[in-house]
């Protein structure tokens, strides 16, 4: 079977190319990697309980999965801006990453 492989699109550069500008007009863009990061985890950390309603109350399936899809979207925006404030091409740094990924023996 062959590996699958990454797109050549930079499409997630441009997503965080638009998010560094919306940060930039919402006054996000002056906040400390530090401020970001705690931001970061407060939005993970809804994710962790929309996941949790998601797997174990009594929601609609409709409900369980809008909380868990925007809580996501929060959670990569605030890392796409975090990537931003750090002058990290995150793109740039998948592609390096899964480039050592694909070095790696997994089980």
């Amino acid at each position: 079977m062959a590996a699958s492989q990454l797109p050549a699109d930079d499409s997630l550069q441009k997503l965080q190319t638009y998010i560094w500008k919306i940060n930039q007009e919402r006054g996000f863009s002056t906040e400390k990697p530090s401020e970001k990061l705690v931001m970061l985890m407060e939005e993970v950390g809804e994710l962790a309980k929309a996941v949790r309603k998601q797997s174990g109350l009594k929601f609609t399936n409709t409900t369980r999965q809008t909380e868990a899809a925007e809580e996501l979207a929060d959670v990569l925006i605030v890392l796409l801006g975090l990537s931003s404030l750090l002058n990290i091409d995150i793109f740039q740094a998948l592609l390096d990453k899964e480039a050592k990924n694909r070095k790696r023996t997994w089980r």
